[in-house]
């Protein structure tokens, strides 16, 4: 346990990063858009009404807090201290958990001792405890290390820049903090309390946010690094599970009665699986995509029941993702550059996004951007190599349990990375890893101060200088083993993440470029069906194919003569005979001439703004060629934008 003093410390981070959130907070007039703005919405319907509005779609955890503060008479200001208010407070397990992981001994001391040989970490130096790094938070070097984290998160500059654009994402990250603190603080004397603490704190943190039920399962993983036994580790992990669904149980019986329906989660994980994975978006909420699927479902996105519309919504996202694998990878690869951009844009919903700000405040943020992004983007590079740093040295010191958040983080951002990813998607991932970053941080400096103080040694016995004896045997000490191993690990780690960085947003842009494709809506015999547009014979060239819209376009670079698309129905199966094709086909570039389109093989004059023919159709799937050619004396580039496609069989009216 951390020692009774440093829960004063705990209490003076919480303190200050509360104090850091509600400034920024009061001083930066941020507008109310977007999420919280939804959020905000549903919770005055809630005030009001006394239940959820018909639209709602969500975890119900932070509308509840918002509804409880407009029953109080709170308005946008008193929403915004909630959020800082939460954020502020996560930096009490914060600390706790930091000091509960992280080894009190420094490299190159014995494992489980205080720099003194003293205090709580000393007395776990041996047992099976000690030879997997656990419950080493002494008043040595975890509690140092957990001072380090709390400041580090109290004074994170994108986290208080997000104070006052108040969301689910940190409230969720708190929630998980507290209770894997709780699992670490009373695993290893009362592991039945800890389940059932982690567990409740886990259902907590999925009222906020759906994405957290099932991390509740990775308790196992701590059972694990503790070597608690199969059986035992089951047993536990079982007991979280249960205890993170009664709590949730509630939530579910009203799910029921709302829509006929028993389930835990949300109702919007379909739709936001779609929108990730909209072609002609590249990943990003737009209006069109809502128009699309209101013409092929016959549905909006909020139309009751929620669960069935969901349900159509992950048919559809599964049907795009599966349609061309290259692709979706390349997405995966920008979802991940999302996740782990720099970090400037998470000043993008509370500074940076237009008309987010009064004009005075946007006129000086603009002003100092060069600084304020550049301050955010300095911290964020000290935490990349305080992670790198902290994941090198556990390994090196075989201490393991101070990996634990790590597969927390990782499963919480390759959630994202499948389905759907904005750059404030990654909160929760990033505030589980400050105690690891921490860990990295302190231990870099303690092998700085130890370098800087040989080289002062060896300077002052050249010059005959003399120094304090306590000085020269602490500074002057050489580096140890495990400290080698951690430095070298380190530039591993880093270097792999360098590479990996340089693989995603390359390897990931050229996936994308080379299997660009789109989705449209054509109707067939009146009825509206999906058309799925993708490049063929590209021969290593750019995807010709973009989405626009409501239609698609096909691009001609100067240097080629044609491009070739594949145009796949793959909910339509006709019987054979003759389909007839009528489409808009606008022209652009700086000449028309010379250049026609073949769709389904009926082709247009050059330069003429309609298709219309009739081709014979042998039955079953439908798979359109869409031909874009040019005269070879042509050396300009040729687009062409295709809509209001429409087939009709022999048979239709």
């Amino acid at each position: 346990m951390i020692h009774p003093g440093r829960w004063r410390i705990g209490l003076a981070l919480v303190l200050l990063a509360t104090a850091a959130r509600i400034v920024w907070a009061i001083a930066v007039p941020t507008i109310v858009v977007g999420d919280f703005a939804t959020y905000r919405e549903s919770a005055i319907y809630l005030a009001e009404f006394g239940h959820l509005d018909h639209g709602f779609v969500y975890m119900p955890g932070l509308v509840l807090l918002l509804a409880a503060i407009h029953n109080l008479g709170g308005g946008v200001l008193a929403a915004k201290l909630l959020g800082a208010a939460m954020g502020g407070l996560a930096a009490g397990p914060l600390y706790l958990l930091t000091a509960r992981l992280t080894p009190s001994a420094e490299p190159g001391q014995p494992a489980g001792r205080s720099r003194a040989g003293t205090g709580p970490g000393a007395a776990m130096g041996s047992g099976r405890g000690a030879a997997i790094g656990v419950d080493r938070g002494g008043a040595g070097g975890g509690a140092t290390v957990a001072l380090v984290a709390g400041l580090a998160y109290a004074l994170w500059p994108a986290g208080i820049s997000l104070a006052s654009v108040v969301g689910t994402d940190i409230p969720t990250a708190a929630m998980m903090l507290l209770a894997l603190a709780l699992l670490c603080a009373w695993g290893p004397t009362r592991p039945l309390l800890a389940s059932v603490a982690f567990g409740a704190a886990m259902g907590l943190a999925a009222y906020f946010r759906a994405v957290a039920l099932p991390l509740t399962a990775l308790a196992a993983v701590y059972w694990m690094m503790r070597r608690a036994g199969a059986r035992a580790t089951i047993t536990r992990t079982a007991l979280a599970i249960a205890v993170t669904i009664l709590l949730l149980l509630p939530w579910g019986l009203r799910n029921r009665r709302q829509s006929g329906e028993f389930y835990l989660t949300d109702s919007h994980g379909g739709i936001t699986a779609l929108m990730g994975n909209d072609p002609n978006t590249e990943g990003t909420y737009s209006r069109s995509l809502g128009i699309m699927f209101l013409d092929l479902t016959g549905r909006t996105f909020l139309t009751e029941p929620h669960r069935q519309t969901d349900r159509i919504a992950y048919g559809l996202a599964k049907q795009w993702i599966t349609f061309d694998a290259a692709w979706t990878v390349g997405m995966i690869a920008k979802r991940i550059e999302r996740l782990v951009a720099p970090e400037r844009g998470l000043l993008y919903w509370s500074v940076y996004r237009p008309g987010v700000l009064p004009p005075a405040a946007a006129g000086w943020f603009n002003q100092h951007r060069p600084a304020v992004t550049g301050l955010t983007d300095l911290f964020y590079l000290l935490f990349v190599v305080g992670l790198a740093a902290g994941l090198a040295f556990a390994v090196a010191e075989r201490h393991w349990l101070a990996l634990l958040p790590l597969p927390f983080a990782l499963v919480l951002a390759g959630t994202y990375a499948l389905f759907v990813a904005e750059p404030r998607y990654r909160l929760s991932s990033e505030v589980l890893l400050f105690p690891l970053a921490a860990l990295g941080a302190s231990r870099l400096g303690a092998c700085g101060r130890r370098a800087v103080g040989s080289l002062l040694v060896r300077a002052a016995r050249r010059v005959s200088a003399p120094l304090p004896a306590r000085f020269t045997d602490a500074a002057g000490a050489a580096m140890s083993v495990v400290e080698r191993r951690g430095l070298r690990g380190t530039v591993v780690v880093l270097s792999v993440v360098a590479l990996g960085a340089f693989i995603v947003v390359r390897g990931g842009s050229a996936l994308r470029e080379g299997h660009r494709w789109a989705a449209t809506v054509w109707r067939v015999d009146e009825r509206p069906q999906v058309a799925l547009w993708r490049a063929v014979d590209r021969n290593g060239d750019p995807s010709p194919v973009r989405g626009a819209p409501p239609g698609a376009t096909l691009t001609l670079p100067p240097a080629r003569d044609h491009a070739v698309a594949e145009v796949v129905l793959p909910d339509l199966v006709l019987p054979g005979g003759s389909v007839t094709v009528d489409a808009t086909v606008a022209w652009r570039g700086d000449t028309t001439s010379g250049a026609r389109l073949v769709l389904g093989g009926v082709s247009t004059g050059a330069g003429t703004a309609n298709v219309r023919g009739s081709f014979q159709h042998g039955g079953g799937p439908v798979r359109l060629s869409v031909r874009l050619e040019k005269a070879p004396e042509v050396r300009a580039s040729v687009s062409v934008l295709i809509t209001n496609v429409s087939l009709k069989t022999g048979g239709a009216p």
